[in-house]
């Protein structure tokens, strides 16, 4: 049985193929954006906003926008 392959993960820019690269939607620096395991932010922007990365929380105080009475 073969082990399952690792999930890609945004590599540094010196690291990266040159077709992959961007850049940063923060920083504008050159960055893994494209490809397997591409992100629109640098690894340092992605470290330094935990915020832009978290899902919006589902409340039920929100009603059905077709909701029949």
């Amino acid at each position: 049985m073969t082990t399952p392959a690792a999930a890609p993960r945004n590599l540094a820019a010196q690291m990266c193929p040159p077709e992959y690269l961007g850049r940063c939607a923060i920083c504008q620096r050159d960055c893994h954006r494209y490809g397997s395991g591409g992100c629109p932010l640098c690894q340092t922007c992605a470290a330094t906003s935990p915020a832009l990365q978290k899902k919006p929380a589902v409340t039920g105080a929100t009603a059905a926008p077709f909701a029949m009475a």
